[in-house]
């Protein structure tokens, strides 16, 4: 990985993995943050959002749009809906919700503990109703022209740019 930093790959060497209760590099043992995870996100989290205002579900975008690779900035991660859930073992379920200049955008379902026959019914719903999914393709570049205006999808025309790769004629 020439082009992106291992930092995090070395703090997680630094973590003694064989004791849940000894106090990590970040202050608090393997036990204590998932004590804490169970507090902030379910019990005065999701759940406590669900309770008081009398909903089964938590329905927000799945992620931004999908991005190129950058090698220079990295990765273009806005924010993503699945955390909380995730993080405390939840259920969520994600749909096909549309596009944006050509690439898929999802919508998620969360909800507490064992809601999944709700959260079925829900996602099942939507896609029934919106008919949002579509088969992926495999395109060379993305459908929109250089001033982001979307274009109708077409092959466009390559060249070699050497070592077998392909790139664009025209950008």
């Amino acid at each position: 990985m020439p082009f992106f930093g291992q930092e995090i790959f070395e703090l997680a060497q630094s973590f003694d993995v064989t004791n849940p209760d000894a106090i990590q590099p970040l202050g608090l043992s393997y036990n204590q943050a998932l004590a804490q995870d169970q507090v902030f996100g379910a019990s005065e989290g999701i759940d406590l959002l669900l309770r008081q205002n009398s909903l089964q579900a938590i329905v927000a975008s799945t992620d931004t749009p999908a991005w190129p690779t950058d090698l220079i900035n990295g990765d273009h991660f806005v924010f993503g809906s699945s955390s909380p859930a995730a993080i405390v073992g939840y259920p969520i379920i994600n749909v096909a919700m549309g596009f944006s200049f050509g690439t898929p955008v999802g919508i998620s379902f969360m909800g507490t503990a064992f809601s999944e026959p709700t959260l079925i019914k829900l996602a099942s719903g939507f896609e029934a109703v919106t008919q949002a999914r579509r088969p992926p393709k495999f395109l060379a570049t993305l459908p929109f022209d250089t001033k982001g205006m979307p274009t109708p999808t077409r092959v466009h025309r390559r060249r070699n740019v050497g070592h077998g790769r392909v790139a664009p004629f025209r950008l």
